[in-house]
């Protein structure tokens, strides 16, 4: 058994913070950039027992820094297709990979918000999903096209129940339950389950499958206020679609995002901290997402924030939360992540303001 350990989508290096500015705001600023960390050795992770055994397959995502000598630290599980298998093997996988440092100025930096996919999957696998999961899987879809959500959440069950899992049946089952959570109109559980399918669409589903998750992704991002991620799946989308049609829907959503973003409107979000993997040896409760603005504010708290962490292209950078602090980050070098941690439960509002620095 082996595993493949493939780079995921996003990559950074190092932040500098100034002090108060005198309308009270704190100021991030983005230095010149420099060279990006360069793998020198990823070697794959180890087939756990217990997965091999039960004939799962399946995928971790892994967040993480690289130090100013090369080496992995501070590695967490950002997402996992099963709680419970691959989790430990593929932390143990990223500890022992080895970088040439990312430099500023000449100068080796710490390279904060690296994320790393690694894909479990039986060596001689052939891809594809079982019979069985498959004529389970057309009677879920058919029984959400009708609105039997009973009988598709029933269906959906039986697939959930089923412990030998294949890597394609991993992706297929989350767009099942995408399209049944957009049928009941739950957009937040819609928008977990495309992005999750969409972590291994590339590598298992078929191409037609593939640009349909991404126009899901586009539409559920957006109607969520992820409209920077809503518009990065539409790059993606044009990219790979070459018979995209000028008539699709998909365009008119993207226009719209891109109206949003320039508009003088605040952008309102509700957060909540919540421990993304209950099975980690030390969970970390937090909430994160992409900034869609430069300018932006944490206010209508419910419980307690303890810290912001910002995660650009450059290193990582963290503020004691302070209610009353506009926090202002310039983003002319890419896109930046916002983390916020607290007590798990505490509900919050991001408001992002329209404005240059």
């Amino acid at each position: 058994m082996k595993s493949i350990a493939l780079p995921f989508l996003f990559i950074c290096t190092g932040l500098v913070c100034a002090g108060d500015l005198a309308n009270e705001e704190d100021f991030v600023e983005v230095p010149i950039p420099g060279t990006y960390a360069i793998p020198l050795s990823q070697s794959p992770a180890s087939y756990p027992a217990r997965a091999s055994v039960d004939e799962v397959e399946g995928w971790v995502v892994v967040m993480f820094i690289v130090n100013k000598d090369g080496s992995t630290a501070d590695i967490e599980v950002h997402k996992t297709s099963i709680e419970g298998y691959f989790d430990a093997a593929a932390i143990e996988a990223v500890s022992r990979w080895t970088y040439r440092p990312a430099t500023l100025q000449g100068k080796p930096v710490i390279q904060g918000n690296k994320f790393a996919r690694l894909v479990f999957q039986f060596e001689h696998s052939e891809g594809g999903v079982t019979r069985t999961f498959l004529g389970v899987y057309k009677k879920a879809r058919k029984a959400i096209e009708d609105g039997d959500l009973e009988l598709a959440q029933s269906l959906i069950e039986e697939l959930d129940a089923n412990g030998k899992r294949l890597l394609a049946e991993v992706c297929y089952l989350d767009m099942l339950k995408r399209n049944y959570f957009a049928k009941k109109g739950d957009t937040k559980a819609a928008l977990l389950h495309v992005e999750r399918a969409l972590v291994i669409a590339d590598n298992v589903a078929t191409n037609d499958v593939y640009v349909n998750l991404l126009k899901h992704a586009v539409l559920d991002n957006g109607m969520s206020r992820n409209y920077q991620t809503s518009l990065a799946h539409y790059n993606k989308l044009v990219d790979i679609d070459e018979n995209l049609s000028p008539d699709d829907p998909v365009h008119a959503v993207a226009a719209r995002v891109r109206e949003i973003l320039k508009g003088d409107e605040d952008i309102h979000t509700d957060g909540e901290i919540s421990v993304s993997c209950t099975d980690c040896e030390d969970p970390i409760a937090s909430w994160r997402r992409v900034l869609n603005r430069a300018r932006f504010k944490i206010d209508q708290v419910v419980g307690e924030v303890s810290e912001l962490e910002i995660l650009c292209r450059n290193s990582t950078i963290s503020f004691t939360y302070n209610p009353d602090k506009i926090w202002n980050v310039d983003m002319g070098w890419g896109d930046c992540s916002l983390r916020v941690f607290g007590e798990e439960g505490t509900t919050f509002r991001l408001v992002e303001y329209q404005g240059v620095n």
